[in-house]
């Protein structure tokens, strides 16, 4: 799951030599490149800030897996009109690479969060802060004293995590409907292709975009492809 990108390319501008930097600048854009667009017809294209972990061997995750990431997450959200696009991507250090405790948590946050666009932060490692040890693929997590709410998935995670924490962003708890991806019990029905958002799910789902939108909380690309507050679903 790993570009051939040394670290010292992708993060060449905090501890390599100045002209390493442009193969980091190059790494980033091999993933933007390789990431789907917002489907043209949504009525809402919210934007995501993808910020890559790098460890000795490169970025922990491929341009291939954050394109599939990403698909899942557009194929999921179609029920409510929405999909997702990068924005902008930019590595982490190594020390981001393994993500043990809340403080971790709440350090990455630290300096990245913006209010009107998705952050999310793609490691190598996530633990259970509940159950240290554990591992987990994927956590939306909260600071202290602040709503802003932001996604960690791990390189390890399947193909719908980075989908199942942006149901959380849109205010989606975990549940136990068989069909949903927002259900964490292991299960053989339905098959794994056919598993989506609920249809109780789904009116949750317009509630949170409809707050969403009120509150402008992120960022929404319009028809004509500028931005700007979403319209009112």
């Amino acid at each position: 799951m790993r570009t051939g990108l040394g670290l010292c390319a992708v993060v060449a501008a905090i501890t390599c030599a100045p002209r390493a930097s442009h193969a980091g600048d190059d790494a980033a854009a091999a993933i933007t490149a390789a990431a789907p667009a917002c489907p043209a017809e949504r009525a809402h294209c919210f934007a995501i800030e993808l910020h890559v972990a790098a460890d000795d061997s490169g970025l922990v995750v491929t341009p291939a897996w954050v394109a599939a990431q990403l698909a899942e997450a557009n194929r999921h959200f179609a029920a409510i009109d929405v999909g997702f696009e990068l924005e902008s991507v930019d590595a982490l250090p190594a020390s981001a690479a393994h993500i043990v405790t809340r403080r971790d948590r709440d350090r990455l946050g630290d300096g990245h969060l913006d209010r009107h666009r998705i952050e999310v932060f793609l490691i190598a490692k996530l633990e259970d802060v509940d159950n240290p040890g554990d591992p987990v693929f994927g956590v939306t997590w909260r600071q202290p004293r602040d709503d802003r709410k932001y996604v960690f998935v791990a390189a390890n995670a399947f193909g719908r995590t980075l989908a199942h924490e942006l149901g959380h962003v849109f205010g989606l708890p975990h549940s136990e409907y068989a069909i949903s991806i927002m259900n964490k019990t292991p299960r053989d029905e339905p098959p794994m292709e056919q598993r989506t958002f609920a249809d109780e799910e789904v009116a949750l789902l317009r509630k949170g975009l409809t707050r969403i939108v009120r509150e402008h909380s992120f960022r929404s690309r319009d028809p004509r492809g500028s931005r700007g507050p979403a319209a009112t679903p």
